[in-house]
């Protein structure tokens, strides 16, 4: 998975790019380890030559415990009647994390190593970094991370560049790009896709622009897959993302940036995520994989609807050579952040638009897209008062949903990826909702309930990881959140920082039932829940930290209704309880 620890690493300039700038007649560096446009690393190596090299390395471990991830849902599904057997699964308790998949208690293990190299003229850069990051138990670790023979500790970074005229600068490889993370609402797009991208300055002016690719369906098996003669991975139908933003510095204490994404979407198909969760769960019932594609229609037949093993609907489109589905989606954006004294405002804004072509088993073959996302917070110091910083704050972000199924509009918002646990503001690693939560409707890293909508489940953006599996809808409901928060540093060592967030769903939904496959509920719109987290940092060393973190999800009544629906009414609260050990130089 991408966009793995990035919140972990204190004090270290990780988002380089964001404030990278380079002349060829730029003065030599004296440090590699003051440097913005290699990574983190704080050990200097002296060489004989003029290149300057140092290393770093982090280790965490997290041992983890959750309880109710489904809301309790799980315990009441079992030993349900599932399309001729028992349920005896545990799917939507399981869910995926940066260190793959993980249930109830368990140990999460991240290690990485920095490597960095620069000449002294700062002509070019080399940045790279080695990870492991599991669940760990015996059998990983024995096998040096994987089973049988296999490693998991891989090339998790890689960001060359060198210098050009005019005060820019090239670089390559996968690194942490993006518009809005951090001290932005995380809305549109900010991810360690590869890609190239072109760093520039002048005066008060710096900027970016980056050619990346989200999904490569010419040289490998793509994850939306062939199935007998329906091609989803024909020649050019990739994931292609162009984007750039620029940053205007009006004052210090004032800025503004603008940017700007297209999303060339390509062979991702019409999927609704009930339809692949129970193919992957089909083995409860024993049900053959060749029933699976009859039953979805992909051995050349159209789906029989009559058949009482039939799966809840949609199903893979099926595709042709030459009319896989295409999406273009293009999003314009910006924010602002201000300082005022001790008050911080920020706002941001999205306007999401494009088209979906060769859309195939729905009322139209195209549709437009139509979206937009509105955030807003305010956030108050109040050091001078107390003698000690707390910083209080107020936010808001609303996304547009989509209302009506049988238009040919999509107004549902989605980010290129929506990745709001990466804001500064209300986001953390520690959350329930942003770990991947089917019951909330939530991939990894979002907020926004991309897994539900109103009929027409067409990819319009999200992470790709979970592409071609019933994220991204475009038909999604929206989402209003309301987040109220402080983080609090009574020690130079000590930092508590909490936010509790208020969700709501802004459309109706259509839900189909995982135990009745002909069973087919719309949910109201209306107050999803509360999550509240905390998380405690305590430095014992300035290379060692302890964090502890504690968060709940007090269900509404929309998760009632959504669990009634789904087949089995729940609404005990979810918790995650964790311990971090952090090891960073």
């Amino acid at each position: 998975m991408n966009w793995r620890g990035r919140a972990v690493v204190v004090g270290l300039a990780v988002f380089m790019v964001l404030t990278a700038s380079s002349t060829i007649g730029a003065q030599p560096a004296k440090d590699i380890t003051e440097e913005v446009i290699v990574g983190p690393g704080s050990v200097s190596v002296a060489t004989k030559k003029d290149i300057m090299m140092s290393f770093g390395a982090l280790v965490r471990f997290i041992p983890t415990s959750e309880s109710n991830w489904d809301f309790g849902m799980n315990d009441n599904l079992k030993g349900k009647s599932f399309f001729g057997g028992k349920y005896t699964g545990s799917l939507f308790e399981t869910h995926s994390n940066e260190g793959g998949t993980v249930r109830g208690g368990y140990i999460r293990n991240e290690d990485k190593i920095f490597f960095n190299a620069m000449p002294s003229d700062r002509k070019w850069s080399f940045y790279a970094a080695l990870e492991f990051d599991r669940p760990l138990d015996t059998d990983t670790v024995d096998n040096r991370g994987g089973r049988g023979d296999n490693s998991n500790f891989g090339l998790e970074r890689l960001n060359v560049s060198v210098a050009l005229p005019y005060e820019t600068r090239l670089h390559a490889g996968w690194d942490v790009w993006g518009f809005d993370h951090n001290d932005g609402a995380s809305m549109v797009y900010a991810d360690d896709n590869p890609g190239f991208w072109l760093d520039g300055q002048a005066g008060s002016l710096s900027y970016s622009i980056g050619y990346f690719k989200l999904a490569e369906n010419n040289f490998q098996t793509s994850l939306t897959g062939t199935i007998g003669k329906y091609e989803f991975a024909a020649n050019d139908e990739d994931r292609d993302l162009l984007a750039a933003y620029v940053n205007y510095k009006i004052t210090d204490k004032h800025k503004v940036k603008f940017f700007y994404g297209y999303d060339r979407i390509r062979s991702i198909p019409v999927r609704d995520f009930y339809t692949a969760a129970w193919a992957a769960a089909r083995s409860a019932t024993g049900i053959s994989m060749a029933k699976v594609y009859d039953l979805l229609g992909l051995d050349g037949s159209a789906p029989d609807r009559t058949d009482p093993d039939f799966p809840f609907a949609y199903g893979a489109t099926k595709t042709v050579s030459g009319r896989n589905p295409k999406t273009d989606s293009h999003h314009i954006a910006s924010y602002y952040v201000g300082n005022f004294g001790p008050v911080e405002l920020f706002l941001e804004g999205a306007y999401q638009f494009g088209s979906a072509d060769n859309v195939q088993k729905l009322k139209y073959s195209s549709y437009d897209i139509s979206a937009y996302a509105l955030a807003a917070d305010v956030a108050l110091e109040l050091k001078d008062w107390i003698g000690f910083s707390v910083k209080p704050h107020v936010g808001v972000m609303y996304t547009s949903g989509d209302d009506d199924p049988n238009d040919d509009k999509l107004e549902g918002y989605n980010g290129i990826e929506n990745a709001q646990r990466f804001s500064n503001r209300w986001g953390g690693e520690n959350t329930i909702i942003a770990d991947t939560n089917y019951v909330l409707g939530t991939a990894l890293y979002g907020y926004q309930p991309e897994f539900y909508g109103n009929g027409t489940p067409i990819f319009t953006g999200g992470l790709q990881n979970f592409a071609g599996y019933g994220n991204g809808r475009g038909d999604n409901p929206g989402l209003t959140m309301v987040s109220l928060g402080l983080t609090a540093a009574p020690k130079k060592f000590i930092i508590y920082r909490t936010n509790v967030n208020n969700f709501w769903w802004n459309e109706d939904i259509k839900v189909k039932s995982f135990v009745y496959p002909y069973a087919e509920t719309w949910v109201k719109s209306g107050f999803v829940g509360t999550e509240w987290d905390n998380e405690l940092t305590v430095a014992l060393h300035k290379n060692v930290f302890v964090k502890g973190q504690a968060s709940f999800f007090f269900p509404g009544e929309v998760i009632e209704d959504v669990t009634a629906a789904l087949g089995a009414k729940s609404d005990d609260t979810a918790s995650r309880i964790a311990a971090e050990l952090v090891w960073n130089f």
